[in-house]
């Protein structure tokens, strides 16, 4: 039997009285401990057994979760601290304890691993989960971690950055992006150890991989900012300059990308002119970089916001427009925004 038939099976075996539902899937975990899917058949009976949990009982194991996820978490909020005043060894101590739960001794990350037939995430919202799976088509059930291991990685990544322990840096932000495919600031983050390398062409192929997957103005607005850098990196200050212009469309927070054009004019001598929109799109074709968010990101904004209106689930509905809006700063969806009832 294949994992499907087999989980059916045991499912089937299940009464609905909880303590014969918890001596039989023990019994059953006992039983396929040596299937060559084993490893897939006992973490399905143990999300078997969280469900027939007497409810005091799953109350009690959802605590002792949320308390242990609760002090990772207060202990990396403390090492954010710690960075942010510049105090690297102490955030390092806190960073390494927290490791020290959730790594082997080898630095291999052990509490969720993949198996054939999951595949376990950190999302940071509900749209990072739906967009993940419409543009990569997994091939296995996606399972979300119990908690943000992605941000831990990306937290001791930054750290490791700031202290210039660029290949340890590297090799942890990686890790976050194993975890949470779509943590674009954990992208950004390895494009600047790419940048400080001079590897460009891993600089190029990871700013446009965030193109593709950005949902915000701000991100698409960053993404240009990265490849106007580049450009001004080999002297292509015309097309910088168009790239800096659509990151100030996009991100609508300018003082960088000004930053950016007026170091241009200091090094032409030349006040760097705003393009025309063919200019602009020639410039894109020709250095194959995609205009403003992918098509399919849109596409879902706007289709689940749809659906949620549909369902009458108006903040769902609000959260969705408001992503697309946040890309296109579309005043059609802005009026479907303004127009959505209110929530008590």
């Amino acid at each position: 039997m294949n994992y499907d038939d087999i989980m059916q099976s045991i499912t089937s075996g299940l009464t609905g009285e909880p303590a014969n539902d918890i001596e039989y899937l023990y019994e059953q975990g006992d039983k396929f401990k040596t299937h060559e899917l084993s490893q897939e058949i006992l973490r399905g009976i143990g999300r078997l057994l969280y469900e027939v949990l007497p409810p005091e009982k799953r109350e009690e194991l959802d605590r002792a979760i949320n308390n242990d996820a609760l002090g990772i978490e207060t202990a990396i909020e403390e090492a954010e601290f710690q960075i942010n005043k510049k105090h690297y060894d102490r955030a390092l101590e806190i960073t390494e304890n927290v490791l020290k739960k959730i790594e082997s001794d080898t630095g291999e990350f052990i509490l969720f691993r993949d198996d054939s037939i999951s595949e376990y995430h950190c999302f940071r919202n509900p749209f990072e989960h739906a967009l993940y799976c419409q543009l990569f088509n997994p091939k296995k059930t996606v399972r979300m971690m119990s908690q943000s291991f992605d941000h831990i990685y990306y937290v001791q990544g930054t750290l490791l950055f700031e202290m210039q322990r660029f290949d340890e840096a590297r090799k942890t932000l990686v890790k976050a992006l194993k975890i949470n495919p779509m943590h674009t600031d954990a992208m950004f983050e390895l494009a600047e150890i790419y940048k400080i390398h001079n590897e460009w062409d891993d600089y190029i192929e990871a700013t446009k991989h965030c193109l593709k997957i950005a949902y915000s103005g701000e991100t698409i607005g960053r993404c240009y900012r990265n490849l106007g850098y580049y450009y001004i990196e080999m002297q292509e200050y015309d097309v910088a300059t168009a790239l800096y212009y659509l990151s100030i469309h996009f991100d609508r927070n300018p003082s960088m990308a000004q930053s950016q054009l007026f170091y241009i004019q200091q090094k032409t001598g030349v006040q760097a002119p705003m393009p025309s929109e063919d200019e602009v799109d020639d410039i894109l074709a020709e250095k194959d970089i995609q205009y403003g968010s992918d098509s399919t990101v849109n596409s879902l904004a706007l289709l689940l916001g749809q659906q949620m209106l549909e369902e009458q689930n108006y903040s769902m509905a609000r959260y969705f427009y408001s992503i697309l809006y946040s890309m296109t700063y579309n005043e059609e969806i802005r009026e479907i925004i303004d127009n959505l009832p209110q929530e008590e």
